[in-house]
């Protein structure tokens, strides 16, 4: 009786994920309308629409550095209908507001990996540097007369910022704004000096000419930037960070139905319209398996735990 009982019990739930989806699904994105998250969701969601034959409806959630709608969706049942399109600025956020105590793992089930960037250093065009170096020499002269411009406290512009800083050892001044857009018109209007946004967030000033970029982040060369040096190539070691958007869902969503979801998600990747699209916002793929984005996801959280500490990142 017991074992006819739990498989009676497990019936419903093997049955439920082989007709996975059967109703519209929900992507969560904790940003405005139009921003770089956003806009990725709602590229690769229309797509898995299509493989689905259900539609996903993307749900903007604005609030907290992004933590709010990846706190609904931690809330949220396991059932797969809920995700999150996370994003590493809020994944930063989460960490550093946690004092390092924020486990990834414990609090969401990592579904798939969509796109990477790099963040890229950028100056205010009126500062007499061609490159880090004479940035660097420039700031030291200046002792703390040099600024960089973030998109707000224990975000991602500024731990790299900081960062650089005890690399270079030099202190720039850290001035937040709301937002990394507003940061990057302020390093080209002058207000400050120099900038550590990701890429998509300084792509259409770097297009208009409106502010000059110095070196990338990442173990290799932006194939968007390709001849911007990383900041590895000019000695600085370690600064391989890379920002990120990708899908997680509740914890404890059935492995069947995280395949599932990942397996749409990795067809969306694949075609060319999409990445075409993708690649047009400043990011590029990021393909791969539920278990490599979880094995990156602890990774990532490991490095922005050591960057945080080797600059003494005080919030």
């Amino acid at each position: 009786m017991m074992a006819t009982a739990g498989l009676a019990a497990a019936g419903p739930r093997i049955l439920f994920a082989q007709g996975y989806p059967t109703r519209p699904l929900s992507v969560l994105v904790g940003f405005s309308p139009g921003g770089g998250t956003d806009v990725t969701a709602r590229i690769v969601s229309t797509r898995m629409s299509s493989a689905f034959g259900q539609p996903i409806v993307v749900e903007n959630k604005p609030g907290a550095a992004g933590t709010l709608a990846a706190g609904q969706v931690e809330r949220a049942a396991s059932d797969g209908y809920t995700i999150l399109m996370n994003a590493s600025g809020a994944f930063i956020h989460s960490i550093l507001k946690s004092d390092f105590n924020y486990d990834p793992v414990d609090v969401c089930t990592p579904i798939a990996a969509v796109t990477k960037t790099p963040v890229v250093m950028l100056v205010n065009n009126s500062l007499p540097v061609k490159n880090v170096a004479e940035f660097v020499k420039l700031a030291r002269e200046k002792g703390d007369g040099l600024s960089y411009g973030s998109d707000g406290v224990a975000g991602t512009t500024q731990l790299c910022g900081e960062y650089f800083n005890t690399l270079a050892g030099i202190k720039l001044l850290h001035v937040p704004f709301k937002g990394a857009g507003p940061s990057v018109v302020a390093t080209a209007s002058g207000q400050v000096d120099a900038n550590f946004p990701t890429l998509p967030s300084a792509l259409t000033m770097l297009k208009a000419g409106k502010v000059r970029a110095l070196a990338v982040s990442g173990s290799e060369r932006s194939k968007i930037l390709p001849d911007i040096p990383t900041f590895e190539e000019l000695g600085y070691k370690d600064f391989d960070f890379l920002c990120w958007f990708g899908f997680v869902g509740p914890k404890g969503v059935p492995a069947d139905i995280v395949q599932k979801l990942n397996d749409v998600t990795q067809q969306a990747l694949q075609d060319p319209t999409i990445q075409a699209s993708i690649e047009s916002q400043g990011m590029e793929i990021m393909p791969g398996s539920s278990k490599e984005w979880l094995d990156f996801m602890v990774k990532d959280a490991e490095n922005i735990k050591r960057m945080a500490k080797v600059s003494n990142l005080q919030l």
